[in-house]
């Protein structure tokens, strides 16, 4: 893919470079877990069934990075359910995408990649050990649970990534999104109108 065309696409999924915040709705549970693993070296992966809140949840860490000072172009939203690169979904393209990140938009200092669907390029474990042992990044990846759960995460990864489970909304964070407030279901059952 013409370089120009590639950092257009990516600059249209990270107006954030611009902008300097992320849209990125309610907190989620899982979130004070993600952001504990900010600075270790392993992958954290976020695994889940569709529209579970896997992509809301990495939007969550993005923008907890910017609140914590880490400048907008260190950070880098690729998503690989995009129709413009699933023609070409390869290693090759994901080696492409991160060049021309580090290149053009941040050529220096830590970098933090999120990686949404990550299930849709074939042989991503290597490529994303390769740049997690090489590289000055902190990877974030999301996957559908099923392609992720495969033998190739368990073995190239071992001993490199932290896992999360997510899962649809809990009775709080439901409460949460409806502007209510209750520590469990009981006190809610006891407190309501």
């Amino acid at each position: 893919m013409e370089v120009a065309r590639l950092l257009e696409i990516l600059a249209s999924y990270n107006r954030f470079w611009t902008t300097g915040s992320v849209e990125a709705g309610i907190e989620r549970d899982l979130l004070a877990r993600c952001l504990a693993q900010v600075d270790s070296k392993e992958i954290v992966v976020l695994k889940g069934v569709r529209r579970c809140g896997k992509s809301t949840l990495l939007a969550q860490v993005m923008e907890a990075l910017l609140k914590k000072g880490v400048r907008p172009q260190q950070l880098l939203r690729v998503n690989l359910e995009e129709p413009l690169f699933t023609t070409e979904a390869s290693i090759d393209l994901l080696e492409q995408i991160y060049r021309t990140w580090r290149e053009r938009v941040c050529p220096q200092g830590k970098g933090y990649l999120f990686l949404d669907e990550i299930q849709n390029i074939p042989g991503w474990e290597g490529w994303v050990r390769g740049r997690s042992d090489t590289e000055d990044v902190k990877i974030f990846l999301s996957g559908s649970s099923a392609q992720m759960l495969s033998r190739e995460i368990g073995t190239k990864l071992t001993g490199r990534q932290v896992s999360f489970e997510v899962y649809p909304l809990s009775f709080c964070e439901f409460l949460r999104f409806k502007g209510l407030e209750a520590s469990s279901e009981l006190e809610y059952v006891a407190t309501r109108p």
